[in-house]
């Protein structure tokens, strides 16, 4: 991210968190992985309130609050946590001042030599993106994505360490999630039908004037769209947050965060601190005993 603590650039750490997942190459979904849990339908679960969940590790005990507004990814890690999906797992990728990794299920019984990270549950999650309100700060815990922006992943889970930002690092992330916002409205336009005829016509008459004039065409619809909406900005208070505390800015609008660490800090900064190889997989295993749901 072109500083220290750790040398790995921002398109890489998306890349590693695109659910390729272990290798940051490309790999698909680990096809031995145990059976998947069926997906869980969470639009008719009523947001009544936070829920709470303590991780209990081999390092100690997290503790962490699920938010009650994104009730998708909230259920369903409190029903994969009840069914112990993740009972047994490590930690599997540990970046200093990033973030630490689970949710393979191929760790619970793997060797060093084992590659981890394509294992999942056999389902996505529609995004409960709030970067607004819910953003990389340390101790924030969200879900990996296949496609980020546009699904997460049934069991990959993240929990945010960080480091300390100053301003033009803010800036530059405001500038890249209002570009990746606006691509992502080109591609949904692009792909209309009335949009794709027509390109299909130039491209058979092999026309790239005419497929020039059309794309400016998607492009003025583009910028329609886009200037009734707010771009987005870091407020104040998240500045704040970042330039004491810290957090990963770089994934601010690409996953959904739908919790926070409010106890065992400590916990996740001796997890940190892991001597790691070089697929970021700590030498000696960091496991997850069970988590429980708590009553509050």
């Amino acid at each position: 991210m072109k500083r220290a603590p750790y040398f790995i650039s921002v398109a890489a750490l998306l890349l590693c968190l695109s659910l390729a997942l272990a290798s940051c190459a490309g790999d698909k979904k680990d096809k031995s992985a145990p059976a998947p849990q069926a997906a869980v339908d969470a639009d008719t679960i009523p947001v009544d309130a936070d829920q709470y969940v303590r991780i209990e590790t081999s390092e100690g005990d997290i503790t962490l609050r699920l938010f009650r507004d994104t009730p998708r990814h909230r259920h369903n890690f409190v029903k994969l946590a009840q069914r112990g999906y993740y009972d047994g797992q490590t930690f599997y990728r540990i970046i200093s001042g990033s973030l630490i990794q689970a949710g393979d299920p191929a760790s619970k019984t793997a060797t060093m030599e084992t590659k981890l990270g394509t294992g999942d549950v056999d389902y996505t999650l529609k995004p409960e993106l709030m970067p607004e309100k819910y953003y990389h700060r340390r101790g924030a815990l969200a879900m990996a994505s296949y496609k980020p922006m546009q699904e997460s992943s049934g069991g990959q889970f993240y929990i945010v360490t960080g480091y300390r930002h100053q301003d033009v690092r803010l800036n530059n992330d405001e500038i890249r999630i209002n570009k990746k916002r606006r691509e992502l409205v080109f591609d949904s336009i692009t792909k209309q039908p009335s949009y794709q005829a027509k390109l299909k016509e130039m491209k058979q008459k092999d026309n790239k004037r005419g497929i020039y004039y059309v794309k400016e065409e998607i492009k003025e619809k583009t910028d329609s769209v886009m200037a009734l909406r707010k771009p987005f900005a870091y407020s104040k208070e998240q500045r704040q947050v970042y330039k004491t505390v810290g957090g990963e800015a770089s994934l601010d609008g690409f996953y959904t965060v739908f919790g926070e660490v409010i106890e065992g800090d400590e916990v996740l900064t001796k997890i940190e601190k892991r001597a790691v190889n070089a697929d970021k997989r700590p030498f000696d295993d960091v496991r997850i005993k069970h988590i429980v749901v708590l009553d509050r």
